[in-house]
């Protein structure tokens, strides 16, 4: 799983992509439309944006939650851009979701992602990419003594009972994020 599905994961968890600004009661950036997009990168049509900043785009093409790479420099720079034109970094591999596509009709939102929240993420991403972490890993494992049939098994559980999973071990760092309701959805 990359970075971006996780914070995608626990941004839905939690009911919060970090998209309105609550002291001027709108979100900090939303557009809807047609969107550009030229050798796999996407023409935001504003200033708004920054390198490094996350957004979250909702389309029926694409949809998730992505930062923002500088776009290599152009072969030509006689026709400068006026509006920036970026790349959308696709977690842990190189991939570029907008390969192959050229243009994109849906709504883009800017998050604001505190980088406490951002580190939360990565901690949890590294938790689940860890296969002894998955909710039927094996804690130990006997057969019981000289042939007798009595195989068991022990897992990881919570006090419920039940697997351990990121939310159960982050909930208390978790709090601090938490929503009661949605402004937007992915």
């Amino acid at each position: 799983m990359t970075l971006n599905q996780t914070i995608l994961e626990v941004c839905r968890h939690l009911r919060n992509f970090f998209q309105w600004d609550d002291s001027a009661n709108k979100p900090h950036y939303h557009k809807e439309g047609n969107f550009n997009i030229t050798d796999g990168n996407i023409e935001l049509g504003s200033k708004e944006f920054q390198y490094g900043d996350w957004i979250a785009i909702k389309s029926r093409r694409l949809s998730g939650i992505y930062r923002l790479d500088k776009v290599p420099p152009l072969e030509s720079p006689l026709e400068p851009h006026t509006v920036p034109h970026f790349r959308l970094a696709n977690g842990t591999d190189n991939t570029n979701p907008l390969d192959g596509v050229e243009s994109l009709t849906g709504a883009v939102n800017l998050l604001i992602l505190p980088s406490g929240f951002i580190e939360l993420c990565k901690e949890i991403n590294a938790w689940q990419n860890d296969e002894a972490n998955a909710p039927s890993a094996v804690i130990s494992e006997s057969e019981g003594v000289l042939g007798v049939d009595n195989w068991s098994v022990k897992r990881a559980v919570g006090a419920d009972g039940k697997p351990l999973s990121w939310e159960a071990l982050s909930s208390d760092k978790l709090s601090p994020f938490r929503k009661m309701f949605t402004a937007f959805e992915i």
